[in-house]
């Protein structure tokens, strides 16, 4: 990390590195707002996932932090068609990657991330239960996923299920997600509110981005929205409650591996040079990063300290339809306002 970021974001970088591992693209679904080669089986295999381990251990040795938060993705990797060897694989990857960090007195969480869609749910409930300090995360989706009766039923029942070791469910903040949340016609998202932590996660540009991409007036739009009406829902919930609050990217302590094994940060894909307003760099986002601080002004912003800044590169797509302001900065003015006239 540059000297300039190391300076100005040391109380705002996460306390854990993030490692973020996809598997493999293989999957059982089709989502509208995913890029994926949902036929592809590269890296589906005990060598590939295996040599992940590795390279997540020589990172750790590499790294300053000793608390280590491991994401593991597919595609999807509880897929009834995934083999059972590859399950044996997901336990050689977690017991190699445990032991290192045992034996060097770190801490780590291992993260499955799954839809949910699968009829074998005892292979997934017997394998979850043999791992410590393993959990599962799943999403949402408003619009975009489709799923058949079958599917939903799947889905539900399998939350139902996992629900001790589900610790988040998140959705995607795209265009179409954004119009379903404001107009309340999901009654499956209130009871998800009354029962499990929620978190929105950021829409990455990709292939569909120009039907998906919210603008940042949709952003703050829906960002007071759930403030008002899903106050709980995670990251607008930090937002609201606490004075400081460390940054949402952890980019800058973050290893992310693709199913060939090609190491990246952000972006999974490879996108024309007109596509971000930076040069694009697949190793780094720090070029993103610093401009957004410029453009946005943020180091001389009154709500520096709580506020969680967004997905950099979201906000540095060159097709991304701007406020005249940072759309952060009008929210808390807003809820600042909002918070005087109750009182």
């Amino acid at each position: 990390m540059s000297s300039y970021l190391n300076q100005v974001l040391k109380d705002k970088l996460p306390d854990s590195t993030e490692i973020e591992l996809h598997l493999f693209e293989f999957c059982n679904l089709n989502c509208a707002f995913c890029g994926q080669d949902h036929d592809s089986t590269v890296g589906m295999n005990k060598e590939s996932i295996l040599e992940k381990a590795d390279t997540v251990i020589a990172f750790m040795e590499n790294n300053e932090l000793d608390s280590h938060i491991v994401n593991l993705m597919g595609g999807e990797i509880f897929n009834d068609l995934v083999p059972d060897y590859v399950f044996d694989a997901y336990r050689a990857f977690r017991d190699r990657v445990n032991d290192w960090v045992v034996r060097n007195n770190q801490t780590v969480r291992f993260n499955w991330v799954t839809n949910l869609i699968f009829d074998q749910t005892d292979r997934v409930e017997r394998f979850i239960s043999e791992c410590d300090n393993s959990y599962i995360s799943t999403s949402y989706d408003f619009a975009g996923r489709g799923l058949n009766a079958h599917r939903s039923q799947q889905f539900e029942e399998n939350l139902r299920v996992f629900s001790d070791r589900i610790t988040v469910i998140g959705f995607v903040l795209t265009k179409q997600a954004i119009n379903r949340i404001q107009t309340r016609i999901d009654p499956f998202f209130e009871m998800l509110y009354q029962n499990y932590t929620l978190y929105f996660d950021y829409y990455v540009p990709e292939k569909s981005a120009a039907k998906m991409m919210p603008s940042e007036r949709d952003m703050y739009d829906v960002m007071c929205y759930i403030a008002r009406h899903y106050p709980n829902v995670y990251p607008v919930k930090d937002l609201l409650d606490n004075e400081q609050n460390q940054m949402t990217c952890y980019s800058l302590n973050k290893l992310t591996l693709l199913p060939d094994g090609q190491e990246v940060k952000c972006r999974y894909m490879e996108y024309d040079a007109t596509d971000f307003e930076t040069p694009i760099d697949y190793s780094s986002n720090e070029n993103i990063i610093e401009a957004h601080l410029e453009r946005n002004g943020c180091l001389g912003c009154e709500w520096f300290d709580r506020c969680q800044f967004r997905c950099f590169v979201q906000a540095d797509w060159a097709e991304l339809e701007k406020m005249d302001d940072c759309p952060f900065r009008v929210f808390f003015n807003t809820m600042e306002t909002e918070k005087r006239l109750q009182h």
